[in-house]
């Protein structure tokens, strides 16, 4: 199965190196060096186990693939089975966080005390802004991103055994919870408001609170998604950002390629922007208008209807301020998302009918993101369930029923 053969070396201190020969599963031929013959013979009994056991040789091999070339294959594999918003994450994660330690590596040289090693680095590591360490749970996706590579390269049979594989992660504590935000009727027509001078930024700022579309899938709205006969607004597509910035892709579940709902209202002030809109026609155009930054004067800033709209932009030259304005300095976008969710709940819609519009797969997810968002009804409750102490029936035990 594995050999050991004497041939001539110049350079060597007895003027013979030794090769070690054993074939791989596909019939083809290898061999590694030594200078040693008791390293060579050790060497050819390792060999002899593994093909043995029926294991890969190539973690013997010195010429196995390094971290970086196996990372590129795993990512190649999964392009076409996850969303670019999935692949991109992981992309960062290893771009950022594993490949500065392990990308020059031999993969089959890498060790779970090497891992263990690489995630303490990574605990004790300052962010570049702030300050602060980085998050737990940044180690720990960092930590899944390197794992999706072993396990790529388990499966194809270039190393052993995954070295990930019982790796201890710092414990993720939720010391500090984001709070996000939402506005009422009145706070949501002052924020459009105070965006009416930059139309159709109202109107924009009007879909997302009344409607709870994502960024990306507001942006992504083509004209033949609105149907304002019917109230409805169609969510086929999202925007997703990447290196090579914003492109089309489809929503993030399946459960958000969705149909939501408009007021007569909103419904009312779409059929007004889309008889004025210079391709109201075309089905396929975007709905929202780009705007023109290039040179100056009174082009400045213009809508172009020719480009799509510029997120960044716009959520930083006019969103932003507006939040200002209306006393709201710290509000993101997505918090018109929680808006729409809490303003539905708050004058009765159904929680299946919240959960179906939001894009939600069921309604525990929506009770678990949004219900500490809407107002507290346990007044009322406490009210009813003091009225039905004080009725006549609720003096009269169980016992006394069964009696």
């Amino acid at each position: 199965m594995a050999h050991v053969r004497e041939v001539p070396r110049k350079g060597s201190s007895n003027g013979i190196a030794y090769e070690v020969h054993w074939r791989l599963p596909g019939g083809k031929k290898v061999q590694q060096t030594f200078t040693v013959k008791r390293e060579a013979e050790r060497f050819a009994l390792r060999v002899e186990s593994d093909l043995g056991d029926g294991q890969t040789t190539a973690p013997l091999m010195r010429k196995s693939k390094t971290f970086a070339q196996v990372t590129e294959a795993a990512l190649a594999a999964s392009a076409g089975r996850l969303k670019v918003r999935t692949q991109e994450g992981y992309r960062q994660m290893l771009d950022r966080h594993v490949l500065p330690t392990f990308g020059t590596r031999r993969i089959a040289s890498i060790t779970s005390a090497n891992l263990e090693q690489w995630i303490a680095q990574l605990t004790s590591t300052q962010k570049q802004r702030g300050g602060s360490r980085l998050h737990p749970s940044t180690v720990r996706h960092a930590f899944i991103a390197a794992n999706k590579v072993f396990r790529y390269a388990l499966r194809h049979r270039m190393i052993v055994h995954n070295p990930a594989t019982g790796t201890e992660l710092p414990r993720v504590q939720h010391t500090e919870k984001f709070a996000p935000q939402f506005l009422s009727g009145a706070e949501v027509e002052a924020l459009a408001e105070a965006l009416s001078g930059s139309a159709p930024d109202d109107l924009l700022v009007r879909v997302g609170a009344y409607c709870g579309l994502r960024a990306g899938e507001l942006v992504a709205l083509r004209v033949g998604d609105v149907d304002v006969h019917r109230g409805r607004i169609r969510v086929q597509r999202t925007l997703v950002r990447t290196p090579d910035g914003w492109i089309e892709d489809s929503p993030k579940s399946a459960n958000s390629t969705r149909t939501v709902p408009m007021t007569k209202e909103l419904a009312a002030l779409l059929r007004d922007y889309l008889a004025a809109h210079p391709h109201g026609d075309d089905l396929g155009a975007p709905l929202w208008p780009g705007r023109n930054y290039a040179g100056g004067g009174e082009w400045r800033g213009a809508l172009d209807w020719s480009k799509r709209l510029d997120y960044d932009s716009f959520y930083r030259r006019r969103f932003r301020v507006a939040a200002e304005t209306i006393g709201r300095p710290t509000l993101r976008f997505h918090d018109l998302r929680h808006t729409a969710a809490s303003l539905w709940a708050m004058h009765g819609m159904a929680m299946e009918r919240v959960a179906a519009a939001l894009g939600h797969a069921d309604t525990g997810i929506t009770y678990k993101t949004y219900l500490h968002f809407f107002p507290d009804q346990w007044d009322a409750d406490m009210a009813r369930f003091s009225a039905g102490l004080a009725s006549p029936s609720a003096r009269v035990t169980p016992l006394q029923r069964e009696a």
